[in-house]
């Protein structure tokens, strides 16, 4: 929706967005400017400014637009939930491809993410994002309870432990630890034995 009231046209705003991504892989998001998305794209600035009319307001719909599509994108089409759950659990620790590109991506994420104490729009738009992955995980979960793949046991606390896990490898990979992503995955595969497999000789629940 513009500031005008107006549906976006689909094609325009994932012009926007795409330019958005490029943009803040570029230049993270402390130096983002509506003039350096629209170098990305071929709409103009003042066609960002009549769409959105303010940076932050972009910003929103781009947290928003990275919703969308999460789960055909990141959840593989899969009946083995172990399988589910570990393939999403690396695409979201290393990404769909291997590359510079991701890393920029996620610290530039980091850095919107920063800001969220102090924008109640980006905190509540991020919280919302937040809320949908864990759902999916939680859903991840159940599936597999209901299946006899994995224990009876708490799927929102398993899938609360995952995504800090991953959050936190996320910043630390970024910020100090180069190897963080690698580690906090054989730690994930550690909780999962542990926690969810039934064959597991872990600690008891």
């Amino acid at each position: 929706m513009s500031k005008y009231g107006e549906e976006i046209p689909n094609h325009t705003r994932e012009d926007i967005m795409e330019a958005t991504f490029v943009a803040l892989c570029q230049h993270g998001y402390a130096d983002i400017t509506m003039e350096k998305i629209a170098e990305g794209s071929d709409k103009s600035k003042s066609t960002l400014h009549y769409h959105y009319g303010t940076k932050e307001k972009l910003m929103v719909d781009f947290i928003k637009f990275l919703l969308e599509g999460f789960e055909d994108k990141i959840v593989p089409n899969s009946d083995d939930p172990l399988e589910k759950l570990n393939t999403l659990i690396d695409r979201m620790l290393f990404g769909l491809k291997e590359g510079d590109t991701h890393e920029r991506f996620h610290t530039a994420l980091l850095e919107l993410r920063s800001q969220a104490p102090y924008n109640e729009k980006y905190k509540k738009q991020i919280t919302k994002n937040d809320e949908v992955i864990q759902k999916i995980i939680v859903k991840i979960i159940e599936e597999g309870i209901e299946k006899g793949k994995f224990k009876d046991t708490n799927p929102e606390r398993i899938a609360t432990i995952i995504l800090s896990a991953i959050d936190g490898a996320r910043a630390r990979q970024i910020s100090t630890d180069r190897e963080a992503a690698e580690n906090v995955r054989e730690a994930l595969d550690r909780i999962i034995e542990s926690t969810l497999m039934k064959n597991s000789r872990g600690c008891k629940q």
